[in-house]
């Protein structure tokens, strides 16, 4: 019996229907779905909080002195001109980039929906490269002198205010579009704790930046040089990284000025458990499809016994063992596959569907330009070949036997 008549006669199986087909293929679906949803949440979740840690722009890292590190947050200074010079001679670095406090307190005024806000804060100075990147096109992020300086919002204490502040309260989510040309007033040298002389500016928001940490506005770092009274220290440098530059080098070059950097330290702790939460999704949904298999097995053997008389009237017209063995395995392949197309239609409309109603119960921007479920093809391509692997695999036995069996005995017993 040729391949094609294998085929074809395995394929128009006149005893098959999608009804007793059905109780066979639900394993398969709800384990390869299974698969598709994990891994999609997974990616989409450890991308999203990667981007969180270190910023959206790939190719920087910021730094800090190891020695004055808490966690994410840089409070000490102790980096100053002359590291800056040596991270400038670090090969493959373009560009660093200064970020200091204002050496002094610092209270902010602002009206919100309405109410008159008022909060001390830390003032943060950085090089306007620093965030340029991601302001609206056209807009000026310099020391000017003027009557106005522009302000950077950090992107953290946003996401902070809309899921914080804005969720419990009737004030409205605050975006990017909304803050851009507002204002707010800045008493520097002064605040509710510290009392003393003082300035008092105006400054215009320009944009918000997920390249400032979690820390208060950011003005250009040339103004807060001209009203410091003491010289800075700064507390964290972003290196830019020339296109093609070696990250190990870097990081060793970093490492051996006694630099920290936190953020990859995070990010690979987030990959870390980003591999872990992919191995228990792999566990998860192999065991769905072991149990699967199982059932595919046992239903291909109540198959075998159920078509003995076909099997004996194939093999007296001539089919061989490896005929009907064939003829089963390519069954079991049909069925791993509708398997495998079913399973990933069904997970990756589960999958999308549950991400859009959880972004729906986030403020409106947090949940902005977020894409939670994130399934990759290498996990796709998965599926596609694991579920027709797992059918054959589970037919294999019986194939075999119904390959074993005697066509003279099986027409002397009527089947």
């Amino acid at each position: 019996m040729t391949f094609k008549a294998t085929l074809r006669l395995a394929l128009s199986d006149p005893r098959e229907s999608p009804r007793k087909t059905w109780p066979l293929l639900l394993g398969l679906v709800f384990g390869i779905a299974t698969w598709v949803v994990l891994t999609g949440f997974t990616r989409g979740a450890t991308n999203w909080l990667r981007e969180r840690v270190g910023g959206s722009l790939p190719n920087r890292i910021r730094v800090s002195s190891s020695k004055t590190q808490f966690g994410p947050l840089q409070l000490g200074g102790g980096l100053n001109d002359d590291t800056v010079a040596a991270c400038k001679a670090i090969a493959g670095v373009e560009e660093v980039y200064r970020q200091a406090h204002y050496p002094g307190p610092c209270q902010l005024f602002a009206n919100y929906s309405g109410q008159r806000m008022t909060t001390d804060l830390i003032l943060e100075g950085v090089d306007p490269g620093q965030v340029l990147a991601q302001l609206p096109t056209g807009a000026a992020f310099e020391d000017t002198s003027g009557s106005q300086v522009p302000a950077v919002v950090p992107q953290p204490v946003l996401d902070i205010l809309n899921a914080g502040i804005s969720a419990h309260t009737n004030l409205p989510n605050l975006s990017e579009q909304a803050l851009i040309g507002r204002g707010f007033e800045l008493r520097v040298g002064s605040s509710s704790f510290a009392p003393g002389p003082s300035i008092d500016i105006r400054c215009n928001i320009v944009g918000v930046s997920d390249q400032l940490g979690v820390n208060g506005p950011a003005v250009p770092l040339a103004w807060v040089q001209r009203n410091s009274k003491r010289p800075l220290e700064y507390h964290t440098l972003t290196l830019q990284l020339a296109p093609g530059a070696n990250l190990e080098s870097v990081l060793r070059a970093v490492d051996r000025l006694h630099l920290a950097a936190p953020d990859l330290e995070t990010a690979k702790r987030i990959g870390q458990a980003a591999v872990l939460a992919q191995v228990l999704a792999a566990a998860f949904a192999g065991a769905i499809l072991l149990v699967a298999g199982v059932g595919i097995g046992s239903g291909f053997t109540v198959k075998v016994q159920l078509e003995q008389p076909d099997i004996g009237l194939y093999r007296s017209l001539g089919a061989t063992r490896r005929d009907i063995a064939r003829l089963y395995l390519v069954r079991a392949t049909s069925l791993g596959m509708q398997g495998a197309i079913w399973g990933l239609l069904a997970g990756l409309f589960v999958g999308q569907a549950s991400a859009t109603l959880i972004l729906s119960q986030l403020p409106k921007a947090l949940s902005q330009g977020v894409t939670l479920f994130q399934p990759s093809p290498a996990s796709l391509l998965t599926a596609v070949f694991f579920a027709p692997m797992v059918a054959v695999g589970a037919a294999w036995l019986p194939a075999r036997q119904a390959a074993n069996l005697e066509p003279g005995r099986i027409l002397r017993n009527g089947g």
